[in-house]
């Protein structure tokens, strides 16, 4: 049987298309339709009813594809020839969406959400862009808590959708929030499902690296029917997708430990000099001996008969530790210390089952029912992190962070180890003090697995008000997200009690851990059983769980005719609501006081005690929208083919924010038929999050770049200013700052005062749709967005600048940050303000052309699909603080763009991509002499492919990404980019796949 597909619910299908609007300019008087020509007008457009469409960024059906909005499509078609098991991987190939702010790439959050994907739209962040499923809003799968994934917000994981599933995936630029409301600031994401399928459809893929690891498989079955004579379709899918991962080690780039260090030459020309094979002498992972409570390297060290500081080794002997070239305290290149590199995650593995089921009926000639429902359990997990630690740095001797106090009594001390630390202890001590990397106790492993339900259905369908034919809509969508994450940690009164030597009468903490047998535990190297791990170690389980209600009805049609044909509207009313719900569970959640419920409680290992957040809110919403034909072509008006305006305009009442209006008002105006003008206006709203409005006052363990440290203070806006701010503070010149590379102590608060975020948007362009060249469409668009009022989690770093930066020292951040008497920050207040503010400027194009090539072929064709970006400006700032440039920084590039091409015909086909990566700095900031390498060069990477068919509907593909095994651009990940160049990090990559129908 031969299958079909389609994506047309009832009589109205959701499309778009690189659209066509334009500037509103006034109508002609002279030019008017006779009444004839109004009713035969209107007699086609009766004709066409059937076959209307809804472009994504409106409600109003129409008889093309035109947008008022810049936008791009991503068709399934260029999904399945790419193969790609993510809509996030299909949205980052595009221009217009920076880094992700999450993806399983990199480090993740561990237990709080790794291997989740959370795309960026125009880089002004994943909780200012709007995901929508059959222009329905999806539930999010963000972790409700500050350690989450990504920042505050509604955000959904592109994992959870089954790309089997997508017909096509729509975004336009702004212009969203008077059509769907809040949260579409930078854009709207529109995932068209399929909603009609006859057959059944295998897919097989796998993947491998050139390297031979990373493989990733995937299965998935779509099948379908239609029933009742017609009447009904259903169809389902499900798909089952694992990815295995890697470590920094398993890369050469990565593992290279490439480093940006303050230089030790005075006159080095840079502030950053770039080493190689990063090391951190001063910590060890099998334990550094010190005879005060100290780190290796300030003479108080034990030393061999040659005068080397001596350190543990695996097998618990004393050997010579290799300080390498030092930079600093903290830095060296080469030698023997600890290495970050193989406790850092590159790609984490990601397994997922997911499926998805859609069904229509036609009641009656004039009533459609639907239905749609996915389901998805994904999990992801981050193989490594860094351990906990026992240090000078983190804390005094004998505190939970602090350097071990070791009796030279203790057992597991060789008699040759003992002889050598008793000779060179002051008279009369008989301990020493140990510092440690715990890598032998918890590896940093930590997964979370994300269930999601949601279930959409309703009614809609066509009715005659007079001579009118108008639509209508009701829908109700319910969905809920469950985060459930486990790692294993280090429970604090275990350790102590295996590090005693399991005293007779110790107690074991209050939680559970995996044994409650002690083991004691031998410090020294990596000696210890896995029983004395299950003693130490528990697990934890946070859980996060998000709740979404909505409901929407809507009317729309022909509202009265005027000179140049009938005026169209869509009005509805939406009510909705948002529920999240996060619980550290026992472990995190610490220790309460029996005898004071009000007090701080205690930690039971090295994590400070994690509150929960739970909250809610609702939304009554009206809205509505008029599009406005002033000239039609048949109107026969000079250099006027076609014009029209759009407005439309939403009124958000929001429980906890009170009312606030975004609107839209644009048009497009065609002087000829091959050539469009488009432009909008848009005033979009984004609400605060349940975690920004909610979060309790929690502790927090911090880093940041100290602006007063010499790193840095050349840096910023107007780097005279802050030189003056930290010298007005005491802090020298060429002051070093423990908070750049060590945690420390914060705190971080909700705030239920906190407004929407507001933003004033505008777009101008024109699209090309040559009649001499069939099937070419090209749009070009300047977009111009200024957010104010946006929520900030005004981080440390940010307090800070705002402190230091300021014109007015001291500015009132300055009161949030606790120095010491030898300037090191000890404390640092931080919180959610709405005080930020972003502008983005830029050009986006966007090319499409299929072309008919028989000389190629019978029956073949050539398609040809580009898009670009161009960022004018792109930048942040945190009240009246630093300015940040992230134009032309890693990931934001001022030029990007992709180009594929596909050959096909009925036998077999082929393409290829270029993605070209412009040149950036490490930090768009700051002057050229900050960094060593501080360039990165442009880069263009090539993915390619061939398909074999079969007249039994059986597909075979061939796949290889960067097929020139192109390497990420020298120094990078230093400096950034682990993300952005992440092809380049992973070289050539060889997927097979075959598909077979029925």
């Amino acid at each position: 049987m031969k299958k079909t597909i389609s994506t047309m619910g009832g009589r109205a299908a959701l499309l778009t298309s690189a659209g066509l609007a334009a500037l509103v300019f006034s109508a002609p008087a002279y030019a008017q339709n006779s009444d004839e020509d109004i009713a035969d007008e209107q007699t086609q457009a009766n004709s066409a009813e059937s076959d209307a469409i809804v472009v994504t960024g409106s409600r109003i059906r129409r008889a093309n594809r035109d947008t008022l909005e810049p936008s791009i499509v991503v068709g399934s078609d260029q999904i399945e020839e790419r193969g790609l098991t993510s809509i996030g991987e299909a949205l980052e190939d595009q221009p217009a969406f920076g880094p992700p702010s999450n993806n399983p790439v990199g480090g993740q959050a561990g237990s709080f959400g790794s291997g989740q994907t959370f795309i960026n739209f125009f880089g002004l962040g994943s909780q200012r862009t709007l995901t929508l499923v059959n222009s329905r809003r999806y539930v999010s799968s963000n972790t409700a808590s500050i350690f989450g994934p990504v920042a505050a917000g509604s955000q959904v994981d592109l994992n959870t959708i089954p790309t089997l599933m997508v017909d096509r995936i729509e975004t336009i630029a702004v212009g969203g929030a008077p059509i769907y409301g809040a949260d579409a600031i930078a854009g709207t994401v529109n995932i068209i499902l399929r909603d009609s399928f006859e057959g059944v459809r295998f897919d097989a893929q796998m993947g491998l690296a050139e390297e031979g690891d990373a493989r990733e498989y995937r299965l998935g079955a779509m099948a379908g029917t239609s029933f009742a004579d017609g009447r009904g379709n259903v169809v389902a899918a499900f798909e089952y997708n694992k990815t295995e991962g890697l470590l920094y080690s398993d890369r050469d780039r990565t593992a290279q430990g490439l480093f940006y260090v303050a230089p030790n030459d005075p006159d080095s020309p840079f502030d950053n000099i770039l080493i190689d094979d990063r090391r951190i002498p001063i910590l060890n992972e099998f334990g550094a001996p010190t005879s005060i409570d100290i780190v290796p390297g300030f003479g108080f060290d034990f030393y061999d008969a040659s005068g080397n500081s001596l350190v543990f080794d695996a097998n618990g002997n004393l050997v010579p530790l290799d300080f390498g070239e030092r930079y600093g305290v903290v830095n060296s290149s080469g030698g023997n210390g600890f290495s970050l590199t193989p406790v850092q995650n590159l790609l984490s593995p990601v397994e997922r089952y997911l499926g998805a089921i859609s069904a229509t009926y036609d009641v009656t000639d004039n009533i459609t029912a639907f239905l749609e429902g996915q389901y998805a359990n994904s999990k992801g997990t981050e193989l490594r992190s860094q351990p906990v630690y026992n240090t000078w740095l983190f804390d005094d001797a004998g505190t939970p962070d602090g350097n071990l106090i070791i009796p030279l009594s203790n057992p597991f001390l060789s008699d040759e180890a003992r002889a050598t630390i008793a000779a060179q202890l002051p008279a009369g001590q008989d301990f020493f003090f140990l510092g440690r990397a715990n890598t032998d106790l918890i590896s940093g492993e930590g997964s979370s697995t994300v269930e999601v339900y949601r279930i959409a259905g309703g009614l809609r369908g066509d009715f005659s008000l007079g001579s009118r034919n108008l639509n209508w809509e009701v829908s109700g969508v319910y969905g809920r997200s469950r985060t459930e994450g486990r790692s294993r940690e280090l429970v604090q009164q275990n350790f102590e009690n295996a590090l005693a030597g399991c005293p007779a009468g110790a107690e074991n903490s209050p939680i559970q851990t995996i044994s409650a047998t002690c083991v004691p535990f031998n410090p020294f190297g990596n000696q210890n059983s896995p029983e004395v791990a299950q003693y130490i170690t528990t697990i934890a389980d946070p859980t996060a769980t998000n709740e979404q209600y909505d409901f929407i009805a809507t009317v729309g049609g022909d509202l009265f005719n005027i000179w140049s044909g009938p005026v169209g509207f869509s009005i509805g009313y939406e009510h909705r609501k948002e529920s999240a719900d996060f619980d550290p569970g026992a472990f995190f959640f610490g220790q309460p006081d029996p005898n004071d419920p009000d007090a701080p409680r205690t930690q039971f290992g090295r994590s400070i005690p994690i509150d929960p957040v739970s909250g809610s809110y609702n939304t009554d919403e009206v809205f509505g929208e008029l599009q406005i034909p002033i000239v039609s072509p048949s109107m026969g008006v000079p250099f006027i083919n076609l014009l029209e305006a759009k407005g439309a305009i939403r009124y958000v009442d929001n429980s906890l924010t009170g009312g606030d209006i975004t609107w839209t008002a644009g048009g497009r105006w065609k002087p000829i038929e091959d050539l469009a003008f488009r432009g909008n206006f848009t005033r979009s709203i984004r609400a605060p999050a349940i975690t920004e409005l909610f979060n309790p006052t929690s502790a927090i363990f911090t880093t940041a770049d100290d602006p007063c440290d010499a790193r840095f203070i050349n840096s910023g806006p107007n780097p005279a200013q802050r030189q003056a701010n930290c010298a007005a503070d005491g802090l020298p010149a060429n002051f070093t700052s423990n908070i750049v590379d060590f945690t420390t102590r914060g705190s971080l608060s909700g705030n239920t005062d906190l407004e929407n975020e507001t933003a004033d948007s505008w777009t101008v362009g024109l699209v090309f749709t040559p009649t001499f060249a069939p099937g070419l469409t090209l749009s070009v668009d300047y977009v111009d967005i200024a957010l104010e009022g946006a929520i900030q989690s005004v981080d440390a770093e940010g307090t800070l600048e705002a402190c230091y930066d300021s014109v007015n020292f001291p500015d009132p951040s300055c009161d949030r940050i606790d120095r010491d008497a030898a300037g090191q920050v000890e404390f640092i207040r931080t919180g959610f303000l709405n005080v930020a503010s972003y502008d983005y400027q830029g050009l986006i194009a966007d090319l499409r052309w299929t072309q008919s090539t028989p000389f190629l072929g019978a029956d073949s064709t050539i398609s040809l699909r580009g898009s670009y970006q161009y960022i004018d400006k792109l930048e942040e700032r945190v009240g009246t603080g630093d300015l940040s440039t992230l134009r032309g920084g890693i990931g934001y590039s001022k030029h990007q763009g992709t180009v594929g091409v596909t050959y096909e015909n009925d036998n077999w086909g082929a393409f290829t991509q270029f993605q070209y990566i412009g040149k950036a700095v490490v930090d768009a900031d700051a002057a050229p002499t900050t960094f060593e390498f501080f360039e990165r060069d442009d880069i263009v990477y090539v993915d390619a492919g061939i398909s074999f068919k079969t007249d039994e509907d059986f597909v075979f593909r061939f796949i290889v990404e960067n097929l020139f095994d192109s390497e990420a651009p020298f120094p990078a990940p230093a400096g950034g980019g682990v993300v952005t160049y992440f092809d380049g990090i992973m070289g050539r990559y060889f997927k097979v796949a075959a598909t077979f129908g029925f």
